[in-house]
Parts: C-alpha cells; sequence; structure tokens
C-alpha cells in the first residue's frame, strides 16, 4: 500500500493545474488496474476528470479527490517516510485515504463505487452538482479524507468566500502622492478589521488570502482586491459576518 501511495504523492496535482490533474486520475486508474484487477473509468464534468471506479448505480458511494492545496515545487523532497510518518503534497488530505479506500474494495462484490473528483481543494466549484446528483441515489456516501488524531469525522464547517475590491486613486508616489488615494493602504485596515470579526468561542476563522494591489512600483495604486476565506459551524456566525462585511 505504501509504494502505491508514493507513486500517487510523486505526480503532484494542484487543482489549479488542469494537466497536473489529468495525469494524476490516469496515474490512479492504472494504480486501480494494478490493485483491484480493473481501471478506472475517467469521466469529464463540466471538463474536469473525475475518478470512477465500480457500479454505475452505486448504493454506497466512497467519495475522494485526488487535487491538493499545495502548489508545485512545495516538498522537497517530493517523498519522504521517517519511521511511520509519510511527507508529500496530499499525503495527508488525500491520497493515503484514496488508496485505503482502493485496497478496502478488494475482493468486495456488491453495489459500490469509488469516486475521485479534481477541484475539491477550491470548493468543488465544477463538481459540487455531480456529487448531489450521485449521492441522491446513493444509501451511503463515506468520504475518506484524514481527520485529525484518526478520529471518524461526522461533520466539518461551512465554507464562504468573499472577494473585495478597493478603488481608490492613482497618482505618481514621487511628484503628487499626496493626490492619489492608496487603496493598499485602505485595504490593510480592512484586513485588520476582518481578522477582528473572528470568534473563538464558535469555531469562526476570517482569513485574508490573497491580495492584489498596483501595477508599477512608483504610482499609487488605484486598486486592490482582496480574497478572503471564512469558514464557521454556525449560520448564525455567517449572517454576522455578511451584514459586517456589507456595511
Amino acid at each position: 500500500m505504501l509504494s502505491e501511495i508514493e507513486t500517487l504523492v510523486k505526480v503532484e496535482s494542484p487543482t489549479d493545474d488542469l494537466s497536473a490533474c489529468r495525469k494524476v486520475v490516469a496515474t490512479a486508474s492504472d494504480i486501480a488496474a494494478k490493485v483491484l484487477g480493473t481501471p478506472a473509468q475517467i469521466q469529464e464534468i463540466q471538463g474536469r476528470p473525475v475518478f470512477w471506479w465500480g457500479a454505475t448505480q452505486p448504493k454506497v458511494i466512497l467519495l475522494a479527490h485526488l487535487d491538493t492545496v499545495w502548489p508545485h515545487n512545495s516538498f522537497s523532497p517530493l517523498w519522504s517516510v521517517e519511521g511511520n510518518v509519510a511527507r508529500g503534497p496530499g499525503v495527508f488530505d488525500m491520497k493515503a485515504g484514496f488508496i485505503q479506500a482502493l485496497f478496502a474494495l478488494k475482493g468486495i462484490e456488491g453495489s459500490v463505487a469509488l469516486v475521485a473528483t479534481t477541484d475539491e481543494e477550491t470548493g468543488s466549484t465544477t463538481s459540487k452538482q455531480f456529487i448531489k446528483d450521485i449521492s441522491s441515489k446513493a444509501q451511503a456516501v463515506l468520504v475518506l479524507e484524514a481527520s485529525l488524531d484518526g478520529k471518524v469525522k461526522t461533520g466539518r464547517k461551512g465554507t464562504a468566500m468573499y472577494q473585495i475590491n478597493i478603488h481608490g486613486r492613482a497618482s505618481h508616489a514621487g511628484l503628487e502622492p499626496e493626490k492619489g488615494i492608496n487603496a493598499t493602504v485602505e485595504v490593510s485596515r480592512i484586513v485588520l478589521a476582518l481578522k477582528a470579526l473572528e470568534s473563538a468561542e464558535h469555531g469562526t476563522t476570517v482569513v485574508p488570502t490573497m491580495l492584489r494591489s498596483g501595477n508599477t512600483t512608483n504610482t499609487v495604486p488605484d486598486l486592490a482586491t482582496l480574497d478572503v476565506d471564512i469558514r464557521s459551524y454556525s449560520m448564525k456566525e455567517f449572517e454576522r459576518l455578511d451584514a459586517a462585511i456589507k456595511a
């Protein structure tokens, strides 16, 4: 099993690299042929590859994903094992879980399918409806993504994504900066205000992620764009945050 995990991990598959995601699904299909005797069916869902092995109308679905959050070259070496700990992009989330699912299917007869998407790390934008459709027809869906301390995950936080655009006024940074309105300065204030909206009591996190501002080094930037990742267990928390952000 460890060698199969290594093979899959060494095929880096960040979500935004479609070619890499196609390669990892093809590799997963080859591993399925080796472990289970037959390759997977590789489907296309809104232009993205999906791994499907097993029954066409399954009563039980083992749900996984093969994309990873890590950009290329995030790990050096790409794969390592120290004692009982393996390290590499996607070992924990969730290539090891995918391989465990493959091995769990050995010798099992019945209406079961292993399905793996390639856009989970960015919110399953293209596969969400596909997952809903196949899940609604099944009796059970088991997601084999790892949890902390080896526990069974029975629930998870909801996610809200915001993009905030700050419009300022451009001017020359050396000649007349006072005539500009600096979008970078303004967005920095918003970043601090957003962080203050978190609630440890409710498990609510507010994480400013990507920030893009300005076009040249000698110009007061007139536009800043900030992406924000918000997660919570509570709908009331999402409503509170939405009202605060839009205020």
